[in-house]
């Protein structure tokens, strides 16, 4: 180094002596540390192939894990709506059909007997139309007042209740009107 460099860089003689010494030093024996570390590794090359252990691949492909997880779905997915629906089957009560007896009979000692129909009552009129009367409630519509009375929805009805009630729009319901529903007609 010139001298003026040196006077620069505040830089004494002497710590510049330390610093080539040490150059030199790290020269020498650099070839030594890379020999040593290359005999090193070679040796546990050697070491590791005579062991005989071989890597061993843990990892599985994702696609592996993804079918696994879609076919674990599936099933649980059945056995889930399976569950239920048998759930569902059994808290749901069985409608048994009521048979209601057209005419009238009684049995004495194990016998039938058919009581015949009164003649006397039956006249050449109309069969009586019986009524009912129904306080409209909120919510109320002609169309579900009708499926209440019927058990559907019928137009025929609809006009019915209208022509009892004298009705010009059936959508001009108010609440606690009172109708007249005629039933057998």
């Amino acid at each position: 180094m010139k001298s003026t460099t040196l006077r620069r860089s505040n830089i004494t003689k002497e710590k510049v002596q330390m610093m080539e010494a040490l150059n030199r030093y790290n020269r020498e024996h650099q070839d030594e540390d890379f020999y040593r570390n290359q005999s090193k590794s070679r040796e546990l090359d050697a070491l590791w192939q005579s062991f005989g252990v071989k890597q061993q691949r843990n990892e599985k492909a994702p696609q592996v894990y993804f079918v696994t997880g879609f076919i674990c779905g599936v099933i649980i997915t059945l056995l889930i709506t399976t569950f239920v629906s048998i759930l569902i089957n059994i808290s749901t009560p069985k409608e048994e059909p009521i048979i209601q007896p057209t005419k009238n009979i009684t049995t004495e000692g194990g016998k039938f007997r058919f009581i015949p129909a009164d003649n006397s009552a039956k006249t050449t009129t109309a069969p009586a139309v019986m009524n009912e009367e129904y306080t409209v409630k909120e919510g109320d519509t002609l169309e579900s007042i009708v499926i209440r009375f019927y058990g559907s929805f019928d137009m025929n009805k609809v006009t019915l209740i209208q022509e009892a009630n004298k009705m010009a729009n059936p959508n001009a319901l108010s609440i606690g009107q009172k109708l007249i529903i005629p039933i057998n007609k």
